[in-house]
């Protein structure tokens, strides 16, 4: 991977487009300042919610509070009011500077404060905003808590395993359950995160078609995280998702054998949450997942090839099979697979490498086995 934190891509879709930025070091700030001043805006609305490094969000604010009236919004005191960017003749801009929460909106200026963030909502396309800029600090994210960054590797695991699976090998040597990657490295992510969606949404912009893969395994997360809720980490809801997803496929017979080993490999590497956490409620669990599996699954035949039928790339997925794929989850354990991490949230694994390098979990051996077990074994 390229060694540098300056990074410059356009995302096109549509009339729509999104100009990502990604720099290193304290001089860069400047550059943000000039591009908000860009916007000739007459005031700006700075939408939070609560879960960047308190200085980030008040650097910002004072860059845009010296170009014109600043007003905060904090997205868990509510929804942003429908009214608070509009101001008769005046030129409100929206800069969003937080976690997935915040990103997740239409503005103006995105400031993704994390990896998840940055390698997904934030270089979306958000309607009604026709152009956007994403400005990310590569430096700022190599410095979170590592429990931060593993969970927004889940999100780079989920564009390699539905989009780009050649960048298979180079992410498995990668990742490491310490999950301390330094600033180049995660710049190089999210470039190929930016890449997999510019590939996809250029043709899709509505994301209804082959673009559906950039959302691979998130409906059965959400759903995941609504009845399991506080007892799961950061990102592993996502990684849940995205093992239930394959074990679905498995389920349905429409996934070669590697697939879903695939998946857990990957996830494993990252320290991630491979088998769901004790006390939680099946039943409860599986009837939140129904609505999901009855609007339709998006499912891998193989990584990188979604499962289409008919036409469709939305799978409907019944209750029996959900329920299969859950109670699987719970088996892995018993078949010797690792059930979550192996480093606490904010700590590297003992003897892990340095930052950027992919540390002794690399030595691992076959990244996917020269003889995989059977759909049903993993």
């Amino acid at each position: 991977m390229q060694r540098t934190v300056r990074l410059d891509r356009r995302i096109q879709a549509g009339a729509a487009q999104v100009l990502l930025a990604v720099r290193g070091g304290e001089p860069s700030w400047a550059e943000l300042g000039a591009r908000l001043g860009a916007l000739d805006a007459d005031r700006f609305v700075l939408v939070t919610d609560g879960t960047a490094p308190a200085d980030q969000p008040a650097h910002v604010r004072a860059l845009a509070a010296a170009l014109a009236p600043t007003a905060v919004h904090d997205l868990r005191d509510g929804p942003l009011p429908a009214g608070a960017t509009s101001g008769g003749s005046a030129r409100t801009a929206v800069v969003a500077v937080g976690g997935e929460r915040a990103c997740g909106l239409p503005a103006d200026v995105r400031v993704p404060t994390d990896l998840a963030a940055a390698c997904g909502p934030a270089p979306a396309l958000h309607g009604p905003v026709p152009a956007a800029l994403v400005w990310v600090r590569a430096d700022l994210l190599a410095a979170r808590p590592a429990g931060v960054t593993r969970a927004g590797m889940v999100e780079v695991v989920r564009h390699v395993l539905a989009v780009c699976p050649a960048q298979y090998p180079m992410l498995a040597a990668l990742l490491h359950p310490g999950a301390r990657y330094d600033a180049p490295t995660l710049t190089a992510l999210i470039a190929l995160c930016a890449d997999a969606r510019a590939a996809l949404v250029c043709f899709d912009p509505d994301e209804t078609g082959p673009a559906l893969a950039l959302g691979y395994g998130r409906s059965l997360a959400d759903a995941l995280r609504a009845v399991a809720g506080p007892v799961l980490a950061p990102g592993d809801a996502e990684a849940l998702g995205l093992l239930l997803a394959a074990r679905v496929a498995a389920r349905l017979g429409v996934a070669a054998g590697a697939t879903g080993w695939a998946h857990r490999e990957l996830l494993a590497r990252n320290g991630s949450a491979t088998t769901l956490p004790g006390g939680v409620d099946l039943d409860r669990l599986v009837a939140g997942l129904a609505a999901t599996g009855r609007a339709g699954l998006l499912l891998l035949a193989e990584p990188g090839r979604p499962y289409c039928a008919d036409g469709r790339l939305l799978t409907p997925v019944d209750g029996a099979v959900l329920r299969a794929a859950v109670e699987g989850l719970g088996d892995l354990a018993s078949a010797g697979v690792p059930r979550s991490r192996t480093a606490g949230p904010d700590e590297a694994a003992p003897g892990s490498a340095r930052p950027g390098s992919a540390g002794p979990e690399t030595a691992r051996a076959p990244v996917v086995p020269a003889a995989c077990p059977a759909p049903g074994a993993w």
